[in-house]
C-alpha cells in the first residue's frame, strides 16, 4: 500500500493566518508603528525662558531746620540785644530761617522769657518778613506787639509757615519797651529764647 505524502506548503485557515502574519503587509504596519512612536517621544520637549526685573533705589527724605546758618539745637541770635533801654526804645535784627532738608515742612515759633516778671510783660515783640535798620523792622507783619511772658511761653508764630526743601526766608525781630512800663522794671534783665518747631505736612 502506497504512502500519501502531505504537501510541504501550508493549507487551511491556520496556514493562511501564518502566511498573512509573515507577509510584507504586517511588516509595513509594524514599521509605521515605530515611526508613530518616535513622533510621540519628540513632542515631550518644551520651550522655556526667564527674566528678572530690578527696582530702583529707595531712600528717605530729611528734615533740617537751620537758624542763622546753623542747625542747632541752640543757635546764637546775639544781634538782638540792647542794654540800658528806656521807655519806647526798640532794637531790631534779622534771623534767617532755612529748610536745609529735602522734605517740605511748616514751622511755628514761641518765645520763652526767664526772670524779671516786672519787665517781661512790657517787652513787646514784632516780627516781619522785611529788613532791619537796627531799631525797627520793615515789611509784612507776622506778629505784632506780642508781650513776653516771664517763666512762660508767648506764641509769636502760631499759624504755621511753610518752607519747601532747600528754601529759606528772613524774619526781622523788633523788641520794644512799652512806653507804659512801670518804675518796678528799672534795672531788670530778661533773657529770651525763640523756640522754633518744624513738622512735615
Amino acid at each position: 500500500m502506497s504512502r500519501h505524502e502531505v504537501p510541504n506548503s501550508p493549507s487551511g485557515f491556520g496556514a493562511r493566518a501564518r502566511s498573512l502574519m509573515s507577509g510584507g503587509k504586517p511588516r509595513a504596519i509594524a514599521s509605521l508603528g515605530i515611526v508613530l512612536g518616535l513622533g510621540a517621544i519628540g513632542t515631550l520637549a518644551a520651550w522655556s525662558d526667564s527674566a528678572t526685573a530690578t527696582s530702583g533705589v529707595f531712600s528717605t527724605a530729611s528734615v533740617d531746620l537751620q537758624l542763622n546758618g546753623s542747625s542747632g539745637p541752640a543757635v546764637g541770635f546775639t544781634t538782638l540785644t540792647k542794654t540800658g533801654m528806656m521807655p519806647n526804645d526798640s532794637v531790631a535784627a534779622v534771623l534767617p530761617v532755612k529748610n536745609n532738608g529735602t522734605a517740605a515742612f511748616s514751622y511755628t515759633m514761641a518765645a520763652a522769657a526767664t526772670t524779671a516778671p516786672e519787665l517781661a510783660p512790657f517787652l513787646k515783640v514784632t516780627i516781619t518778613t522785611g529788613a532791619s535798620n537796627g531799631t525797627t523792622c520793615a515789611g509784612t507783619a507776622v506778629a505784632t506787639n506780642v508781650a513776653l511772658v516771664s517763666g512762660g511761653s508767648a506764641n509769636l508764630i502760631s499759624t504755621a509757615r511753610p518752607l519747601a526743601g532747600g528754601a529759606s526766608e528772613s524774619l526781622c525781630f523788633q523788641v520794644t519797651l512799652d512806653p507804659m512800663v512801670t518804675t518796678a522794671a528799672q534795672g531788670k534783665t530778661v533773657n529770651t529764647s525763640f523756640n522754633f518747631n518744624a513738622t512735615t505736612a
